[in-house]
């Protein structure tokens, strides 16, 4: 069996562990073997639903060399994404649904990337990401050396008041492990943070709350959202203290909060009843920044925030973000997308093999530069 899974692997030219369990892969790392495993049944049609959702641009590219091998072979892909560089890039025809409903199909060579956005969400988006004019304040949030004794090795940065300080490199990098670090849901070994110029204590997530640290994780099915619960429920699952009175839940603060952020956020759900398992990515989304927005949460760390939603409900994230950024929180945006890093960022680390590579400033923003420091280079 390890022999023909390692066949298997190799024969697409993919260096992987077979004797690993897959839960102690990266989420990137268990897509690909996910896609793997579809691939090995000899099946006649593969349907992959957002498969390239966690991966990096390099990691995109070890799937696209699979499914254009699998094409020669004459297997049928169906290929779900929201990310339309890659529609253009891979396919042949595409479909476009909304809301349920068939909307049309086109040939690649007869449609552009703005004719996909207006089909995608029903109106013209003359731009992805907004404009922002904030003034950058004092550094408010600072991590010094931290490290976690094996993967993340000496990380320091800090963020500014309304920055949006942009976290890059490949995945298994160490972006998420050193924001599990922040956050006290892993346990470092060395390093200290430092809020508004204090030092604080964080072991665990729940002083990390308390210190008004968000954290809006990459896996929002698992670490995100209670999914069989209701959008309410989800919605003050942090700020739980805000709808108390005298030690008991106050319902009727959890249905004002739960509609208030509905209604701010746009959050398409029957109601503030339906249980989140039920809305579409976009909207699930929503409802995680909620639940860190009812929080009054200072430092708001982003970790794919955009991942497996349409170009329509990135742009309403990205205009929370500005919103943030705009009432003087600092911001910590980690992406795997080139052009997001690039149009969202004030600020850009780059990290490679758990250390932090390179920092590039606003005006000298370039992709084949951050690319090279993700990859190691000086």
């Amino acid at each position: 069996m390890y022999k023909d899974a390692k066949q298997l692997f190799d024969s697409f030219d993919i260096e992987m562990d077979v004797s690993k369990y897959a839960r102690d892969f990266s989420i990137a790392q268990q897509q690909i073997i996910e896609i793997i495993k579809a691939v090995s049944i000899n099946a006649k049609v593969v349907i992959m639903d957002e498969p390239t959702s966690s991966l990096t641009d390099n990691e995109t590219q070890i799937l696209f060399r699979i499914i254009r091998s699998l094409k020669s072979k004459g297997i049928s892909i169906i290929f779900i994404t929201h990310r339309l560089d890659e529609v253009f890039e891979i396919s042949d025809r595409l479909t476009v649904l909304r809301d349920g409903c068939f909307i049309g199909t086109k040939d690649i060579k007869d449609i552009n990337k703005s004719e996909l956005i207006k089909m995608m969400i029903g109106r013209e988006l003359k731009q992805q990401f907004p404009q922002r004019d904030v003034q950058i304040g004092e550094e408010c949030f600072r991590v010094d050396h931290i490290s976690d004794g094996k993967k993340i090795k000496d990380v320091s940065f800090s963020v500014r008041k309304g920055e949006v300080l942009g976290f890059a490199g490949l995945v298994g990098a160490g972006r998420t492990e050193t924001m599990r670090l922040i956050f006290g849901a892993d346990k470092k070994t060395s390093g200290k943070i430092y809020i508004n110029h204090r030092e604080v204590q964080i072991k665990r997530p729940k002083q990390a709350v308390g210190k008004r640290v968000g954290f809006v994780t990459e896996n929002r099915k698992e670490e995100g959202l209670f999914l069989r619960l209701p959008v309410r429920n989800n919605i003050v699952a942090v700020a739980i203290e805000k709808i108390k009175s005298m030690k008991i839940l106050n319902f009727k603060k959890e249905k004002f909060f739960a509609d208030k952020y509905v209604k701010e956020l746009r959050i398409n759900t029957p109601s503030i009843n339906q249980s989140v398992v039920f809305l579409s990515g976009g909207n699930q989304q929503k409802v995680v920044l909620s639940k860190w927005l009812l929080s009054d949460s200072e430092v708001m760390i982003l970790d794919e925030p955009t991942r497996g939603i349409d170009v329509g409900a990135k742009r309403e994230i990205f205009e929370i973000i500005n919103h943030l950024a705009a009432q003087g929180k600092a911001i910590v945006f980690i992406s795997s997308e080139m052009e997001e890093i690039l149009g969202i960022s004030d600020r850009i680390l780059v990290m490679h093999e758990g250390k932090i590579s390179g920092e590039v400033t606003k005006e000298n923003f370039s992709e084949r530069i951050i690319t090279e420091y993700a990859f190691g280079g000086a």
